[in-house]
């Protein structure tokens, strides 16, 4: 299932909308129960969570829920959010690593009353704050439980990490290469390897200004993007699927250094470079990636 390149937000409240998600093919979906959601209706969202789980999971799309921050409250939300079907929770305004530990522990309880294997669900932390921007390498290895961190590329409209850092979005986005870049370097040197950025604060129609923050996203090195409306997703499923070109130079360099090791050597002229083992990692991922796309189209 990981990496998940695309993530679709649904509000809960809205019950028709996680099957409607499904026509567009994300690879997962995001059941929100937080700023999406009227505060007057997050009952109701939390009352729809199980069903639309279900729905999700008989095809085959995984189901993510966002939490509301850390509270009292939390654990009404995981006895509405945890069952068969849900892959991760991500934390809101996450700030600090006892967040996440206090996290982890509420959904070991949950999973063992739903009767969940332990460990069954994950973490996105989503560190809206600035001392969770600042740490949040520390949230990322609080839990085993940590997939991933959770950041975002936004466009002129400003959100919440926004104005945590208190940088200014522009659309070309300079402004947020160092926080990104770190976010990406922090969930992975912890171990958590699958960053996600949410596409935000640009106007939904605008194509090609998505597919430009994607790009961005995917060569910072998020390895999916969460994004807002059905139409994003394809260009999301473009922008992470390996072109034929992509394809067929790391399949030539998987099918040239198997004949050199044959050959007793361990590194090989291609292409005008030297390729040796540090290369392969990438090209057989590549190679994968493409292969996970056809399976998917023929499905």
């Amino acid at each position: 299932m990981w990496p998940i390149r695309s993530v679709l937000f649904v509000p809960a409240h809205r019950r028709d909308w996680a099957g409607k998600a499904l026509r567009v093919a994300p690879h997962a979906v995001i059941l929100d129960i937080e700023d999406s959601v009227p505060h007057e209706l997050k009952p109701q969202a939390m009352a729809n969570l199980k069903a639309e789980i279900a729905e999700l999971r008989a095809a085959n799309t995984a189901a993510f829920v966002r939490l509301n921050p850390l509270s009292d409250t939390t654990g009404k939300e995981l006895d509405a959010a945890v069952t068969e079907g849900l892959v991760a929770v991500t934390l809101p305004k996450a700030a600090n690593a006892g967040e996440i530990r206090a996290l982890a522990d509420l959904l070991s309880y949950h999973e063992g009353k739903a009767g969940l294997a332990h460990g069954t669900v994950g973490i996105m932390p989503l560190p809206e704050t600035a001392e969770g921007l600042q740490d949040a390498h520390a949230l990322a290895k609080a839990s085993p439980r940590v997939k991933g961190i959770f950041g975002a590329f936004s466009g002129p409209v400003s959100g919440d990490i926004a104005r945590a850092f208190g940088f200014r979005a522009t659309d070309d986005g300079l402004e947020q290469i160092y926080m990104a870049s770190k976010l990406v370097l922090d969930s992975r040197s912890a171990g958590a390897m699958y960053p996600i950025a949410g596409i935000i604060g640009t106007a939904l129609d605008d194509l090609a200004t998505v597919e430009r923050m994607i790009r961005r996203a995917r060569d910072v090195g998020y390895t999916g993007v969460a994004v807002l409306h059905p139409s994003h997703v394809a260009v999301a499923h473009k922008v992470y699927r390996p072109t034929q070109d992509e394809v067929a130079y790391y399949q030539g360099m998987l099918d040239a250094f198997a004949a050199a090791e044959k050959a007793g050597i361990a590194a090989v002229r291609y292409h005008g470079a030297m390729v040796d083992y540090a290369m392969l990692p990438l090209a057989r991922e590549v190679v994968a990636d493409a292969a996970r796309y056809r399976s998917e189209a023929v499905s």
